[in-house]
């Protein structure tokens, strides 16, 4: 079945608050947006991506709950990623909503859609890390393809940690999650202990973690870490991811993934040698070499976050030559 060919799927997860399931055709089956409802307006959490069938997907979806695209006047997102934020633009040109998401995710849609040489960085990192070139292919297309999938938008709204909006009668409170991106938000309901997750934490897949190349002093790792036990102290009853179902045991969950990623980490770290390493070497000892060539980007950056902890730990360092640079012990 093609795209956006399932039918539509909205669900009421509170009164007045809505999920609704975007079919998906890379990767993941869905991603679930949200919609609150204040009087006659509504305010969406994330959008899904921009795709020739979302305006009639949206129409459909909000007319089971008497509302149209036009009455949308808030549109709060998560972060940058093409599946999160790509219809958003098109939203804001039909209904004139304002858009708020954190200045970091801002700046790395807008900078996607700007500079066309973001490919030949991307490309150049790469290559400079050992990733062969069939892989550096095969993930620039689909980079390419993402963000012709993101409507471009102008904004100055953005939103500060911790700091509380307001959707009819409820609160929604706003915390910083860097990780899975720089600026990463999730959204939080105290009052109803609901987590409105985005790709923070997921019931049974990991995030990805990914370098950023506009601050190379950013440990995603750490980062993350640090994220989930920050949401893992909430008095959450109830999170709603943007991949998944939802789940009730946020503490659990949060265990479950901060252990995974010491054990990776501690695989990283074995599969370096005292002999200078590309990160891709690295990456094939924990993964495998039978990954299709868009998996194998997606393993050489999860693989080269870890080796970012372990240089910042201090347990190995970098050594270029020829212009290309390798990992090994201390």
């Amino acid at each position: 079945m093609g795209l956006f060919q399932q039918p539509v799927n909205i669900q009421e997860i509170a009164p007045g608050l809505y999920r609704i399931s975007i079919p998906l055709a890379f990767g993941l089956d869905y991603v679930h947006t949200y919609a609150a409802i204040d009087q006659e307006r509504v305010a969406l959490f994330d959008t899904g991506p921009l795709m020739p069938s979302s305006l009639s997907l949206y129409q459909k979806a909000l007319s089971r709950i008497g509302r149209s695209i036009e009455d949308v006047d808030r549109i709060f997102i998560t972060h940058s990623h093409v599946d999160h934020c790509g219809f958003a633009g098109q939203i804001k040109k039909i209904s004139g909503a304002h858009i708020f998401l954190s200045e970091i995710e801002f700046q790395a849609i807008t900078r996607a859609h700007r500079d066309q040489r973001k490919i030949d960085t991307l490309g150049h990192f790469w290559r400079q890390y050992g990733l062969d070139e069939k892989a550096i292919h095969s993930f620039s297309a689909v980079l390419d393809a993402f963000t012709m999938a993101t409507a471009p938008f102008s904004t100055n709204l953005f939103l500060g940690d911790e700091q509380s909006i307001k959707v009819g009668e409820r609160t929604f409170s706003i915390l910083f999650t860097p990780g899975h991106t720089r600026g990463h938000i999730c959204f939080f309901l105290p009052e109803e202990e609901i987590l409105l997750a985005g790709d923070c934490i997921l019931p049974h897949i990991t995030p990805n973690l990914s370098p950023d190349l506009t601050c190379p002093s950013f440990l995603p790792l750490e980062n993350f870490v640090r994220s989930l036990e920050r949401i893992g102290a909430l008095p959450v009853h109830t999170v709603y991811p943007a991949h998944g179902e939802p789940f009730k045991n946020l503490k659990g969950r949060v265990k479950e993934i901060i252990e995974h990623h010491i054990e990776r980490k501690d695989l990283t770290w074995q599969s370096v040698s005292n002999t200078p390493q590309m990160a891709p070497e690295i990456s094939k000892m924990i993964f495998g070499d039978a990954l299709p060539d868009f998996d194998k980007g997606l393993a050489f950056n999860e693989t080269f976050v870890h080796l970012l902890q372990l240089e910042k730990e201090g347990r190995i360092v970098r050594a270029e030559k020829g212009g290309l640079i390798f990992f090994k012990r201390i």
